[in-house]
């Protein structure tokens, strides 16, 4: 219904002529009707301004078609305008960001890049984790832009409340985001191998998914490719796309080989580690005696795609995250169950888990709501949120949550039980996920993570040598 504040204003100042011969016979009702009329008058022209000019809050959000994930952030986006009815809150997923070619951590960060430019801020709340606040930084050739565009939250109550002490303890977590925190540390990860149970069942191997050791997994290598050569398939051992992860797989079995949990995770040179670093890549040649190890055209496979074919039974490993169940459920939900999550292999020492948490949303600093924005992140930071991720995504999270353990509303499965086996065996030790070799050489590392997954590819290939990588590196790492 609309209201009309002109026939409202007529009706009030000029009353009909019932009302005069009132007014006249009773001088003090005729004042207080005035006032009345006056007072209610103000109240609607307040009401009806306030209501029109209802504030703004913009959200780059993440998660699109990710099934539960994308689920829960819409239940916080409900819960939120409940709480909030006077913001009118508007979400963008970065999925849909404007850059076409790119994926959605190089769309946000080019979002970012254009605000802090034009310093026109048209999202409020914007998807940063690690990742992308790297590409921010190299965009803008600055590691620590997010002291000058970005709202610390390390002294907010809630903030402080909210994450688990290792995340506020450890220097680890606010160095990536350029020594602030920047938001909530809602997702949590362990990478892992996925092993396909149906192409498992069809080779006929029974593979360990705890406690597995290099030599079982050199065995399930040979076993596949026995099969392969025997009924002429060629389903590769480890199946890529151009999303390729294989450092994940390189830093577990690096870090058992090293005799001190610790050791294997600073980020100092240290001589034994150029030994380790060979020993790694010779485990690497190895297996590159089993093909066909990887596919060929993985350097071409998007993401979507490569989920398609590896659930349909083109692959027996890959190399990912505890996040891939989700990527599963959302793409290929008649055969995500195919894929189980498996301890990677162990050479020597169980060294503990290669993952970490993240932050992921943050709030721009130039923001004209930045109230609101913040009242965004401390509804994420809620212990029932925590909970909702744990149970939605089977991932663990930096939140403190009111459950003691991960909890699925399906019951127990495989997935909930990896988080739990994983968390109950190694959360007294660090985990880390560096990506790139800084744990090897430290500030003079010479290798991004793009060269080295692309070059372990090559060595699974047989297109090159431990040795010859080894050696390309090390001369590299001298000539500094």
């Amino acid at each position: 219904m609309q209201i009309n504040i002109k026939d409202i204003h007529n009706k009030l100042i000029f009353p009909s002529l019932e009302q005069r011969t009132f007014q006249m016979q009773n001088k003090n009702s005729r004042i207080k009707m005035k006032r009345s009329g006056l007072i209610l008058l103000v109240c609607l022209l307040i009401n009806t301004i306030s209501t029109s000019h209802a504030s703004e809050l913009n959200w780059v959000a993440q998660w699109l078609g990710e099934e539960m994930r994308e689920q829960l952030v819409r239940e916080v986006a409900k819960e939120f305008v409940f709480l909030y009815p006077d913001v009118e809150l508007n979400i963008e997923f970065a999925r849909t960001l404007p850059n076409e070619g790119k994926n959605h951590k190089w769309k946000s960060a080019y979002k970012i890049v254009e605000m802090v430019n034009s310093g026109d801020i048209t999202a409020d709340v914007v998807f940063l984790d690690v990742i992308i606040y790297a590409h921010v930084a190299e965009l803008l050739n600055d590691p620590h832009w997010g002291e000058k565009h970005l709202i610390d939250v390390s002294d907010l109550p809630w903030f402080r409340k909210s994450q688990k002490d290792f995340i506020l303890s450890s220097p680890y977590y606010r160095e990536q985001t350029g020594g602030i925190f920047i938001g909530p540390y809602i997702e949590g990860f362990f990478t892992c191998l996925w092993q396909n149970q149906e192409v498992a069942r069809q080779i006929g191997i029974a593979i360990k998914d705890r406690n597995m050791t290099l030599d079982d997994f050199l065995s399930y290598a040979k076993q596949l490719s026995d099969y392969n050569k025997k009924n002429n398939t060629s389903i590769p051992f480890i199946k890529l796309c151009s999303w390729n992860r294989l450092e994940i797989l390189f830093e577990y079995l690096f870090k058992s080989l090293c005799h001190d949990p610790n050791f294997a995770i600073d980020e100092k040179y240290d001589k034994e580690k150029e030994r380790l670093f060979l020993e790694t890549l010779l485990v690497f040649e190895k297996l590159s005696t089993y093909q066909p190890m990887v596919n060929p055209d993985f350097a071409d496979l998007k993401i979507d795609n490569w989920i398609r074919e590896y659930l349909d039974g083109d692959g027996l490993f890959i190399v990912a995250g505890s996040y891939m169940y989700s990527h599963f459920l959302g793409t290929y939900p008649e055969k995500y169950s195919n894929a189980i999550p498996v301890e990677p292999p162990i050479i020597k020492y169980s060294n503990g888990l290669v993952g970490d948490f993240i932050p992921t949303f943050a709030v721009m600093k130039k923001s004209p709501n930045k109230d609101a924005a913040l009242n965004l992140l401390k509804l994420w930071s809620e212990p029932k949120f925590a909970d909702k991720w744990v149970a939605y995504t089977k991932n663990p999270t930096g939140l403190r949550g009111n459950l003691q353990t991960p909890a699925s509303e399906t019951g127990d499965d495989v997935y909930n039980s990896y988080v739990l086996d994983m968390t109950s065996n190694y959360s007294h030790l660090p985990m880390r996920y560096y990506r790139a070799l800084t744990y090897i050489f430290g500030d003079k590392n010479p290798v991004t993570a793009n060269e080295l997954r692309a070059n372990l590819a090559q060595i699974l290939l047989g297109k090159m040598t431990a040795r010859q990588y080894y050696d390309d590196v090390m001369d590299r790492f001298r000539d500094q």
